[in-house]
């Protein structure tokens, strides 16, 4: 005795959608190389937003306890930034090509944040926003001048990561 033969539009179980002895098509992943470079240069990037947080905390500590709203703001946004580029980065390592992209606009949207945003929220003008940034005197303005320089790599790596796409597991 014989099984049934397979019915069009229906799998049965155990076997892929499509007809009999059709494979599916792969989807494509991002580069392999590129995704781990970019992933590993996120991790890089949030390590340094965690460093800018903790060494608002120890400011805070510092002015006996007295949370300002640039230290609360800082510290914030600093955690909740590493955690959006660590998500970020775990979907890059798992090559996912809109993962990939993803990271690639929270990079520069960092970048574009500090760079921009701040000056203009806090009414401080460029040219003491660089300088205080690529001064290196203090540790937040040391941790946010390494967190760019990372965001930009791990947005090129990224870019690389999404564009140059490798075919997925045939199943």
């Amino acid at each position: 005795m014989q099984p049934n033969p397979p019915q069009p539009g229906f799998p049965q179980y155990g076997q892929q959608p499509g007809w009999p002895g059709q494979v599916a098509p792969a989807k494509p992943r991002a580069n392999a190389v590129a995704s781990v470079i970019a992933g590993i240069l996120a991790l890089l990037a949030a390590a340094m937003l965690v460093w800018f947080a903790l060494y608002n905390v120890f400011v805070a500590a510092e002015a006996n306890g007295h949370w300002s709203g640039i230290t609360m703001q800082n510290l914030v946004s600093g955690t909740i930034a590493a955690v959006v580029l660590v998500v970020a980065a775990g979907f890059t390592f798992a090559r996912r090509i809109p993962g990939v992209w993803t990271l690639f606009g929270f990079c520069v949207f960092y970048v574009v944040a500090v760079f921009v945003g701040m000056p203009l929220v806090w009414g401080t003008p460029l040219s003491a926003q660089v300088k205080w940034l690529f001064s290196f005197d203090d540790g937040d303005s040391t941790a946010m001048a390494l967190m760019i320089v990372f965001s930009v790599l791990a947005a090129v790596a990224a870019a690389i990561a999404a564009g140059v796409k490798s075919p997925g597991k045939q199943i």
